[in-house]
């Protein structure tokens, strides 16, 4: 089973999915640094995951 996360930012299309967990984790956890500049503890990626 897959797993997706949506950024939830105002105006970004940026959405991942795959079927390892913590690829998903790591590919969130760069996004948000290097688009919004901010930091995603690994439980807050996990949280927001959905099964796709």
């Amino acid at each position: 089973m897959a797993h997706q996360f949506e950024c939830t930012q105002m105006d970004c299309d940026f959405m991942v999915r795959a079927n390892d967990e913590n690829e998903v984790i790591d590919m969130v956890q760069e996004h948000a640094r290097d688009k919004h500049g901010m930091s995603m503890d690994r439980n807050d990626v996990q949280n927001g995951i959905q099964q796709a």
